[in-house]
């Protein structure tokens, strides 16, 4: 399959979620239709994981990485998102999950130390923040606060909480993907089914063949098949193409809603997801990087002392102004100590 079109069904298949979430919860609760999702998704992972040739035996270490990832990744995402679908549009919801590369570099710059906040990020997630409120004002004025702003709020925690699952695969060793996922929807299984049961009580729904339809698309179309092409478009085209789908995702649900629901966007809602795709992927300009470095290099020259300014390479630097890692500035500070020592044993010339 050429790459283009991966791309294009893999941002097809996640952008179809908001609308088939928003025809499930009509009939499901959302605790009961996020533990539907992930109980029906994961046989089908499990098919795959073992189809793709990765074996299904964990450390305690993969455990703990599926166990955090699938709270993250799948049960606060699938319950917050069917809980936000019912009061905002379906195109509304796919444009504020393209958010999720927003919230992720906020999240890594306080807690991932090699990717430190920087002026650059700070306009990036302003922007966003920006658009983020475009895109919601529509809805808020014609839907009223209590129910599009309670949407809107709901709808966020899930690409807030997929982040924070980002930032935590980080700090992980890497596992096989389609293992992790199997994992992850084990994970959701496990958390959400006993909290569904315990708000929502037994599925009291009549199993008519549309609202199978609905739930069979909602696992199989926009669930377990996006998580196999994104697989495939990864392992083809990196990482960096693959997130292509992310920004192209909210196309869809768009087009997915005037389609089906007849839902008709105002403009300032497609000029706050510009803002918001623009935050997460167009150039910084030329002016603003260089305000940045003098920042940094301001900032590096006041930890470096007196001497680290006349050389430009202070106790915590490196040449150019780069700061040093904690263990770095160790190792810097024991070699310095070994050659200070190494001059004061040398032989003094007579």
């Amino acid at each position: 399959m050429p790459t283009p079109l991966l791309l294009i069904l893999t941002a097809a298949g996640f952008g179809a979620s908001p609308l088939l979430i928003a025809l499930a919860v009509a009939y499901f609760p959302p605790w009961t239709l996020a533990a539907l999702r992930s109980a029906f998704a994961l046989p089908l992972l499990l098919i795959a994981a073992g189809f793709f040739g990765s074996g299904l035996r964990l450390s305690r270490h993969d455990l703990l990485t599926a166990l955090v990832g699938g709270v993250l990744v799948v049960s606060i995402p699938f319950v917050s998102m069917a809980a936000g679908m019912q009061y905002i549009p379906t195109g509304m919801g796919g444009m504020l999950y393209a958010t999720m590369p927003l919230f992720t570099l906020a999240l890594a710059a306080f807690f991932l130390a090699d990717e430190p906040a920087t002026l650059e990020q700070e306009i990036r997630i302003g922007i966003g923040m920006v658009g983020v409120v475009l895109i919601s004002i529509p809805a808020i004025l014609s839907g009223g606060l209590a129910e599009a702003g309670l949407g809107t709020l709901l709808t966020l925690i899930s690409p807030l909480s997929y982040a924070a699952g980002n930032v935590w695969f980080r700090r992980r060793e890497k596992m096989s993907p389609m293992v992790l996922s199997a994992g992850m929807f084990a994970v959701g299984v496990v958390t959400v089914w006993p909290v569904a049961l315990l708000v929502d009580g037994a599925v009291q729904v009549t199993p008519s063949p549309y609202v199978l339809l609905v739930l069979l698309a909602l696992v199989v179309l926009a669930t377990v098949a996006p998580n196999l092409l994104n697989y495939a478009l990864v392992r083809r085209a990196g990482a960096n193409r693959a997130a292509l789908a992310m920004f192209l995702m909210p196309a869809f649900s768009v087009i997915f809603g005037m389609i089906f629901l007849g839902e008709r966007l105002p403009v300032l809602a497609f000029g706050g997801l510009a803002l918001v795709i623009a935050a997460s992927t167009a150039p910084v300009p030329g002016f603003v990087r260089r305000l940045a470095r003098k920042r940094r290099s301001a900032g590096n020259g006041s930890r470096g002392g007196g001497r680290g300014r006349g050389r430009g390479r202070g106790r915590g630097q490196r040449v150019g102004g780069v700061p040093l890692s904690p263990e770095e500035r160790a190792e810097f500070q024991a070699r310095r100590e070994a050659r200070q020592a190494a001059r004061a044993l040398a032989p003094v010339d007579e």
